[in-house]
């Protein structure tokens, strides 16, 4: 049985369609790449969740790699500023601005899905897997164990800018 909570992402991201609505442009060729700003009132956070009060998160295609640039303000104040430059093809890359997290393993189990894997000392510290909305418009990343890649509650949202 899906959880209720993956079940709403995908009916989120499926909404244009199910409305009749045409999509304005496609989805780019890997999910994460565009320049996003979270959407709160999208967002769901499970317990245990560094929560956002702002995110801007900037992901680029350069040569074969992934380039994402995260800059973060936390429901406390912290701002953060984390960055990665990753294959897609599950070799870990070095991660900076997260104090717990030192690198990333990205992998692509499908064309519109991206799975990654976060590290601390080489041990999987927390996962998620992203895609974007049929029409482009939004990225959802829905939280899952690093190791099974079970889904999580933690599902978070944000729009293309």
């Amino acid at each position: 049985m899906w959880p209720p909570a993956l079940l709403l992402v995908l009916l989120a991201a499926t909404g244009a369609r199910l409305q009749g609505q045409s999509p304005p442009s496609a989805p780019t060729a890997i999910p994460l790449v565009g320049d996003w700003v979270l959407n709160l009132g999208r967002t769901h956070y499970g317990p245990g969740v560094d929560r956002r009060r702002s995110e801007h998160m900037l992901c680029s295609v350069e040569k074969e790699d992934v380039r994402c640039v995260i800059h973060s303000v936390r429901a406390d104040g912290r701002q953060l500023t984390a960055q990665f430059t990753a294959t897609v093809g599950g070799v870990p890359a070095p991660v900076t601005g997260i104090s717990d997290i030192d690198q990333v393993q990205l992998r692509r189990p499908s064309a519109t899905l991206v799975d990654a894997t976060f590290l601390l000392r080489g041990q999987p510290v927390f996962g998620y897997r992203a895609f974007q909305s049929d029409d482009g418009r939004s990225l959802s990343i829905v939280a899952v164990d690093p190791v099974t890649r079970v889904v999580g509650t933690t599902i978070v949202v944000y729009d293309r800018r």
